[in-house]
């Protein structure tokens, strides 16, 4: 059995994901009535370069929330990035989050080739899927599932995957829980993820957990691989993996 993570393995989504978190606390339906191309225009550099550091911190979408803090330009350890979380109130992170997720929505409505277009394959993913088409695949992601099952449409995909747990907090559990419905034991699973936590915790059921170095991920992600000694795998490699 394969199973993926999404944004940071199959797709990159970067943008897409900047403009979610920068409008959140906008009214969706007002954000949708903009191309998208003038909304990414629209997003200041200092957000945008601050997002690029903290996507590569963030497991989640209420995560993404600390691009929006001006501090967020001097993280440089998890700690600074945690700490920074931390200060957002819960309240707050929450309608965030909802924001995003709703400003997400409208645009899936309002301007669907355009924004599924923005989630573009990484080389030799199409492949992937395709050479294990039949075989059980399923995504497990921080996004939801009906966002991605509209990507993997776009990129005549869906019938390559099986199955779509989307905002998933807990991948191990998920990843438990699919080889148990499959009546296979998670030795049996070949797990993606270019989050080292992710691929750390799926690791400690029994399944191949591979780290995808073509993700996001930081220097204190590597020490921790390292250390951990967690097997990275890398887009070539991609050609002759078999799960």
């Amino acid at each position: 059995m394969l199973i993926l993570d999404f944004d940071g393995v199959v797709a990159d989504a970067f943008t897409e994901c900047a403009i979610v978190t920068y409008y959140a606390d906008q009214n969706p339906e007002q954000v949708a009535l903009k191309p998208l191309e003038e909304l990414a225009a629209a997003m200041p550099k200092g957000f945008v370069n601050r997002f690029r550091l903290v996507r590569k911190y963030a497991r989640l979408l209420e995560d993404f929330m600390v691009a929006r803090d001006p501090q967020a330009e001097s993280i440089t350890t998890i700690g600074d990035y945690e700490a920074l979380l931390a200060r957002i109130p819960p309240v707050r992170l929450a309608a965030l989050t909802e924001g995003a997720t709703a400003v997400r929505t409208a645009l899936r409505a309002a301007q669907a080739p355009e924004w599924r277009a923005m989630h573009t394959l990484y080389p030799g993913i199409r492949d992937l899927l395709e050479r294990h088409r039949g075989r059980g695949t399923s995504i497990v992601t921080a996004k939801d599932a009906g966002s991605v099952w509209e990507i993997l449409e776009h990129h005549r995909l869906q019938g390559a995957v099986v199955e779509v747990i989307g905002e998933c907090s807990d991948k191990r559990s998920a990843v438990l829980d699919l080889a148990a419905g499959d009546g296979i034991r998670p030795e049996a699973v070949t797990f993606i993820d270019d989050h080292i936590t992710n691929a750390l915790a799926v690791r400690d059921t029994g399944a191949r957990s591979l780290w995808a170095w073509w993700g996001y991920h930081t220097p204190d992600h590597i020490d921790r691989a390292i250390q951990r000694r967690q097997r990275r795998i890398y887009l070539p490699e991609l050609a002759a993996l078999t799960a």
